[in-house]
């Protein structure tokens, strides 16, 4: 019995040897190249282990503590030895780069109150915002972890927000 399955590309079916299981091969129709599943008789079934509900209770308050913990060190305005009292540290360059991350995915999720919010907090950092504004616009913004938007609209939505500041 042949293995089944649909290309990668051009999503035509393709049928293949099961000798070829677990190999690279090419579609015959576009070229493009394919990871060839194995045949579903080959495949060993693994048993998992039942879910200890214990131990998913303690890692998801695990996760919570650690979501709570910074929460608070970004909350602190100054570091030990840096700064007076009530005086807020100037965001740093990741906290700013978060900033313009969460205004480019309210700008594509059509949240425009909160992007202006976020572009009036990143004003006051001006200077910063358009280094780190001007330094985006020339990498691959996927690394950022933006929206999977086409780079036009990504660089639309940067330049935007320098307009803005």
């Amino acid at each position: 019995m042949a293995i089944e399955f649909h290309c990668n590309h051009c999503n035509h079916q393709i049928r293949a040897p099961n000798d070829v299981g677990g190999q690279q091969g090419k579609c015959p129709h576009c070229g493009g190249t394919n990871y060839i599943p194995h045949a579903p008789e080959e495949i060993e079934e693994l048993s998992l282990a039942p879910l200890d509900d214990d131990e998913e209770q303690r890692r998801r308050q695990a996760v919570l503590e650690d979501a709570a913990y910074q929460q608070r060190l970004l909350r602190e305005q100054a570091a030990p030895g840096e700064g007076g009292r009530g005086k807020p540290l100037p965001p740093t360059t990741r906290q700013i780069t978060s900033m313009i991350v969460h205004f480019v995915e309210a700008m594509s999720a059509s949240k425009l109150e909160e992007a202006d919010k976020l572009a009036r907090q990143l004003e006051r950092n001006s200077q910063t915002t358009r280094r780190i504004l001007d330094e985006l616009a020339g990498e691959d913004l996927s690394a950022y972890g933006l929206p999977s938007l086409p780079r036009p609209i990504l660089l639309g939505f940067l330049k935007e927000l320098r307009s803005k500041l």
